[in-house]
């Protein structure tokens, strides 16, 4: 018979782990609530385009050809009550703006389209519907279930974006989860499950409007399922999910189109040990990703291409032009990765900071990679997950430079559908010594506080003229329920990671 404290070390690891990913969760909202009400109105990569994309599905019913809809008339309007200077102007003279500035008592959507059109952005066409629509959907719900066309548009606005951060929630538990299954110590799943929490460009622009939300969402789950997939876990359940993710990410952004052929490598890797079982499984999945690809079918059939907003049309290759792409692409994705806010206009400075962290983490990528090297199933699909959506978007970056020697399509942002896939192999890195797990909440914090300090100086001039009440309906509460759920995630982290043993979990 068992004695009493071999059933409780099981019940308390168990209990550690919950509790240590509820925190991560905690932290990772803290840091998306604050964004949401730090970032001032559409001073994220094209917001005024995904929201313009919303109104026209909600209130119009429409998804017009790509690169035709005018930005709505009532949503440019509003540019004035964010301080918003407009896309035509934003990199003219679009500094940041001070709350003092924000005029009060803000219109609703449906009375700033019942009066004139504003001119600015006027000529402005939204490029956004070149994308499948099932965010868009998502958000118009939204919209319709609250009424928020009749809600002043800051309240809109703000909740438009809280609704696109909820997406993001279930991440640190998907992580967690993934890393018990492949075996990882507690400490290292409790790692692996901050890390979103301290990439300060993940939490920036997911607490916007943006499509990205939902396709780290959608790839996230599909590469989970495809890491059991790998370690043996070939049941109908797995096999519906996984397609049902693939199909998601699909209707939501291309770039899923980079992860689509992980799953026949996931499946085929059983070959040799479960070649009886692999099929049916597969072939479900597979029939259900399929439906995915109907928005690219249509595309391909309507354009003759599925890239309908290129511009690379004509180019020369050379070896020099090549090189020069490389210099700028790598500096490019480098410094828009880590911390590149707004509309990508404040990098970290000076330059090496954000190379040394770009550095650090493939370093920490490739030493996880070698220390997974018996396992190379996983090897395949984690390091597949993030070379393939790197080649995804520099290919047309090539073309664009060869073309015009201008460097496009180089944001290190598009890299977070593979955040599952960074965060395993960063977490199998630093499993060893314990120490790390002990002091990742906190660094996680620190690096959620460091990125508001920035992007409050940034934003609104100075942090001292920054007050959320001018800025957004119940921004102070917003404000404050984030600094509650940081120090709580910090000290519950930090507190389960005392308790969470090192002995590497079986599966």
């Amino acid at each position: 018979m068992m004695g009493e404290s071999e059933v409780a070390a099981p019940s308390l690891m168990r209990s550690a782990r919950l509790w240590g990913t509820a925190a991560a969760t905690a932290l990772l909202a803290a840091a998306l609530l604050a964004w949401a009400v730090v970032t001032p109105g559409f001073r994220a990569p094209d917001e005024p385009n995904h929201v313009s994309a919303v109104i026209d599905l909600a209130l119009e019913g429409e998804w017009a050809e790509p690169n035709t809809a005018p930005l709505d008339s009532g949503m440019r309007a509003s540019y004035e009550w964010f301080g918003f200077p407009g896309v035509s102007k934003m990199f003219s003279d679009g500094g940041p703006v001070s709350a003092a500035m924000l005029p009060p008592d803000a219109p609703s959507l449906a009375e700033l389209r019942g009066g004139p059109a504003p001119e600015i952005d006027a000529e402005q066409t939204n490029q956004i519907t070149q994308h499948p629509p099932l965010y868009y959907a998502y958000l118009a719900l939204w919209l319709h279930a609250f009424s928020l066309d009749e809600a002043p548009v800051t309240t809109m606005l703000l909740v438009l974006r809280l609704a696109s951060a909820l997406l993001l929630l279930p991440i640190p538990a998907l992580l967690a989860w993934t890393a018990t299954r492949i075996g990882l110590p507690p400490t290292a799943a409790l790692i692996a499950a901050v890390v979103p929490a301290a990439w300060v460009q993940f939490t920036h622009i997911g607490a916007t409007v943006n499509n990205g939300a939902l396709l780290v969402l959608a790839s996230t789950v599909f590469l989970a399922m495809l890491v059991r997939v790998v370690t043996g876990d070939l049941r109908m359940r797995i096999a519906v999910i996984a397609g049902a993710a693939l199909a998601v990410a699909l209707l939501t952004k291309g770039f899923a189109l980079a992860l689509a052929p992980l799953g026949p490598v996931a499946y085929l890797w059983r070959w040799r040990a479960d070649r009886a079982r692999i099929w049916r499984p597969f072939i479900v999945a597979a029939a259900i990703a399929l439906t995915g690809f109907s928005f690219y079918v249509y595309t391909l059939m309507q354009y003759g291409t599925l890239a309908t907003v290129s511009r690379a049309t004509e180019f020369t290759y050379t070896w020099d032009r090549f090189a020069g792409w490389t210099v700028a692409f790598v500096e490019e994705v480098s410094k828009s990765m880590w911390m590149n806010l707004g509309w990508l206009e404040t990098p970290l400075r000076p330059s090496i900071l954000h190379y040394a962290v770009s550095i650090g983490a493939l370093a920490l990528i490739v030493y996880g990679s070698w220390l997974l090297r018996r396992s190379p199933g996983l090897v395949v699909i984690l390091n597949g997950a993030w070379v393939l959506t790197l080649i995804m978007f520099a290919i047309p970056s090539l073309r664009t430079w060869l073309w015009n020697e201008t460097i496009r399509a180089a944001q290190g942002r598009y890299l977070q559908q593979a955040v599952l896939a960074l965060a395993i192999l960063i977490a199998v890195a630093l499993a060893r010594p314990r120490w790390i797990s002990l002091a990742a909440p906190g660094v996680a914090a620190a690096a959620v506080v460091g990125g508001l300090w920035w992007g409050t100086r940034h934003f609104w001039v100075s942090e001292a003229l920054f007050d959320p009440a001018d800025a957004w309906p119940a921004g102070r509460i917003i404000l404050g329920i984030a600094g509650i759920l940081l120090m709580a995630g910090t000290a519950v982290a930090t507190g389960a990671a005392l308790r969470l043993p090192y002995a590497p979990l079986k599966t």
